[in-house]
């Protein structure tokens, strides 16, 4: 019986055709991944465990789908509509799946503001993005597969559909932060994501372009062009009838089911509802009540108001960071002062207000509004103030840590007035105070004294801390306290003398800060080691969780030498495993080893490179997709420069381990290069910000990372593997090593460890797999009998 002859080689005008579809995936990808995340969110509050949590689900979800499903591709025949059925999929599952994003609080019966645990967020997200991220996992190892199809370079092919991708992406990303983001609605970026796809599949199918055999795949093919011409008409009938825009609405009004919602609105930095209840407006950002009105929480703003006020003899000039629409701004406000600079990071917060008419300071004649970043201002504003008031929640993301390190607190002295005063508050209790709670509130407190030598603390559910260059301004007796509430005649609701005098009893204040200043050494809340972050992760979880107690503690100790431990695993077991292996077996373990420390190491590089652009630079939502950009773009130059000299390298592996080298030098040089550029950054021409040679150093991170994938699967291709195993295997290990790095880099190792520590471990896991790959390959090997 003759054998069935090979499948038909693809030509030029095939390849080119299948990159362009691969470029639309990678688009896809990173348009659906900022969409869902954006989402979940607005449900979960963002915090650094939430992201790693939901960051982890996306790429383990992605790696199974590429290892497990992308096993099947190799026993797949090698068609075109299969791949084209898996774009006609993602077009019809991203709107369902951000639809389930928006609603999986009804779902779980999980009220909007409300703190969530790890186990609700694990299985939500997982729910969410499961089904896209096994799709995707699948596409990469069948596009791999169909484009090696009657080459004799198969590794190549696999780098171009990894060029592909990335190029994809960075296409993606910048034209969501940039053009998307402001002016399409989140159901019309997925709508063109998924349209985009769509014309990919109908230049798949043209007859010219895919080798059709006879038979049954006339069928299949006309088949699959019915569902690609549908699901086209489909895709432009809903967004030019508005239906997208309807469902948009519709959607927005199930995730706020029981709440009578007035106003809801998408911004770059996140999403603005306000939701009435018998006359009560209830102000909401990413889905966190922020303040009530016309009834707020008037205990707490009058005291963060009225006691740093109160403490400064004559405050003219006050800087407001964050948090004034709530009420703080009419508290101001009623003190003689002349001018109130109110820092905002988002405009639509202000628009919101102004419509709903929460506030009536902001038409007050002494009034300015700055709409940027709250450290950004304070890095380079030139005025002095005699009070700033920094209104922002504790330190639960690295982006909000910012506003309490030694650093920031050094910037605010530069810029108060003689006798100035510094205020902000963190959480406290009168009646419990637990461990966490003291080494959230002492990192912090370290980090003010060895900036201020006058510090007070105003203890009570939120502490307010007060502090001056002149530590004669937080001495006033009682007697002065009371006299300026009275002479400046404040129409207050809560604050009277009783209760100014209760609140600043010195009993009381000993009393309650005795455990804050008994507690046990901590370290300083730095810009490159922000402890506070662990420290407020660790407070809500143990508040919620006690059994997480002991793990937290743990942790909490963590040293640079423990990584020895996890080094020495990966030194010792692989190279056992090369000792009882066959000699006529591939060296394929240590080649995936490689992948996974290089997916850590890029996914680290990147977690750091944005929290030195969020200290230096100020959080700027839009040029974070800048730093991703240039990441995803060194990626694919790697990759491409790999795929053109690949073939000519004589010694596969040992340029693998000069990369290896590479990536390990690298992770020694960037926290030097980091600290000359903290050092050195005001020396920068005005035409350089900060992002620039930010960018730089990510895409250097991303070159080098994507140098190693081609290389590597042409040294696993030679066990004469599938292609679409080998490929699936590899993309799933540089997975892994991101998932790893995405919840360790960001929850536990940059807040404990700091940076210059986190790049050495890094570098522990790069030289442990260099050392693997060596040993194994000069290490002599069992033979087998008959060898």
């Amino acid at each position: 019986m003759a054998l069935p002859a090979p499948p038909p080689a693809r030509t030029a005008q095939e390849r080119r055709l299948f990159i362009f579809a691969f470029l639309a995936v990678g688009f896809g990808e990173i348009i659906s991944q900022v969409l869902l995340i954006r989402e979940l969110i607005i449900n979960f509050q963002g915090n650094e465990l939430s992201l790693g949590v939901i960051l982890a689900n996306w790429l383990l979800m992605t790696a199974l789908g590429s290892w497990g499903l992308g096993r099947f591709a190799d026993r797949l025949p090698p068609r075109v509509p299969i791949f084209v059925i898996t774009l006609i999929l993602f077009y019809l599952i991203l709107p369902a799946q951000l639809l389930l994003a928006r609603t999986i609080n009804n779902l779980i019966g999980m009220e909007p503001g409300e703190i969530v645990g790890f186990v609700p967020i694990f299985y939500s997200s997982f729910l969410v993005l499961a089904p896209l991220c096994l799709l995707h996992g699948f596409q990469f190892a069948l596009g791999c597969r169909i484009l090696a199809v009657g080459t004799e370079t198969p590794a190549t092919q696999v780098g171009k559909i990894y060029i592909s991708e990335a190029t994809g992406c960075v296409a993606g990303g910048i034209l969501f932060t940039y053009l998307m983001v402001h002016h399409l609605q989140p159901f019309e970026i997925a709508a063109g994501a998924g349209l985009l796809n769509l014309i990919a599949a109908i230049l798949l199918l043209k007859p010219w372009a895919v080798a059709w055999r006879p038979g049954k795949d006339v069928a299949l093919e006309f088949l699959v062009s019915s569902m690609v011409i549908v699901a086209l008409a489909l895709g432009i009938y809903s967004v030019a009838s508005g239906t997208i825009d309807s469902l948009h609405e519709v959607s927005r009004g199930w995730q706020w089911t029981g709440y009578n919602l007035v106003h809801h609105q998408d911004s770059v930095y996140g999403n603005i509802a306000v939701t009435q209840s018998d006359g009560q407006s209830n102000f909401y950002v990413s889905g966190l009540l922020m303040f009530t009105a016309p009834d707020p929480d008037i205990a707490f703003i009058e005291e963060v108001t009225h006691f740093p006020l109160l403490y400064h003899p004559s405050p003219q000039r006050v800087l407001l960071i964050g948090g004034g629409v709530g009420g703080v701004l009419n508290e101001i406000l009623k003190h003689p002062v002349t001018k109130v600079v109110y820092v905002e990071l988002d405009p639509i917060i202000i628009q919101v207000a102004r419509e709903h008419s929460l506030t009536r300071a902001l038409d007050d004649p002494r009034l300015r509004i700055e709409l940027t970043d709250g450290r950004l201002f304070v890095s380079h504003t030139q005025e002095k103030y005699d009070v700033i008031i920094v209104n922002l929640s504790p330190p639960s993301t690295l982006q909000l840590n910012r506003a309490y390190t030694q650093e920031f607190f050094r910037k605010v002295h530069n810029i108060l007035s003689p006798g100035g005063i510094l205020s902000f508050g963190l959480p406290w209790s009168e009646t419990y105070v637990s461990q966490e709670m003291i080494s959230h509130n002492r990192c912090i407190y370290e980090a003010v004294k060895k900036v201020f030598p006058g510090v007070s603390i105003i203890p009570g559910e939120r502490s307010i801390f007060l502090a001056s260059a002149d530590p004669a301004a937080l001495t006033n007796a009682l007697e002065t306290i009371y006299y300026r509430f009275q002479d400046r005649d404040l129409a207050t609701r809560l604050l009277t003398v009783p209760y100014i005098q209760y609140k600043l009893s010195p009993e009381r204040i000993e009393r309650l800060l005795a455990p804050l200043r008994a507690g046990d050494p901590v370290e300083t809340n730095q810009d490159l080691r922000p402890i506070g972050t662990y420290h407020n992760l660790a407070l809500w979880n143990v508040m919620f969780y006690p059994g997480s107690r002991g793990f937290f503690n743990w942790i909490s100790r963590m040293q640079l030498w423990w990584f020895l431990i996890p080094v020495g695993l990966l030194l010792t077991v692989p190279i056992s495993i090369n000792w009882r292996r066959v000699s006529s077996r591939p060296m394929l373990l240590p080649v995936v080893l490689a992948i996974m420390t290089t997916g850590f190491a890029g996914m680290t590089f990147s977690l750091i490179s944005f929290l030195a652009f969020q200290t230096l630079h100020g959080y700027l939502y839009q040029k974070i997709g800048i730093l991703v950009a240039a990441f995803m773009l060194g990626l694919a130059f790697g990759g491409l420069s790999m795929n053109h000299i690949m073939n000519k390298l004589r010694r596969d592996i040992l340029a693998l381990g000069k990369i290896e080298l590479a990536i390990s030098g690298y992770a020694f040089l960037l926290p030097l290069i980091l600290i000359l550029l903290f050092a050195h950054l005001d020396k920068l021409p005005p035409f350089i910000p900060a992002e620039v040679p930010l960018s730089l150093l990510n895409w250097g991170a991303g070159f080098l990372v994507g140098l190693e994938f081609p290389l590597a699967n042409k040294i696993y291709l030679g066990s004469k593997s599938g292609v679409g195993r080998v490929a699936g295997t590899l993309y799933a290990s540089d997975l892994c090593g991101a998932i790893v790095g995405a919840v360790l880099t960001s929850v536990f190792l940059i807040p404990i460890l700091g940076i210059s520590k986190t790049c050495l471990v890094i570098a522990m896991f790069k030289i442990a797999s260099l050392v693997v790959l060596i040993t194994v390959t000069a290490c002599p090997r069992k033979q087998t009998k008959g060898a």
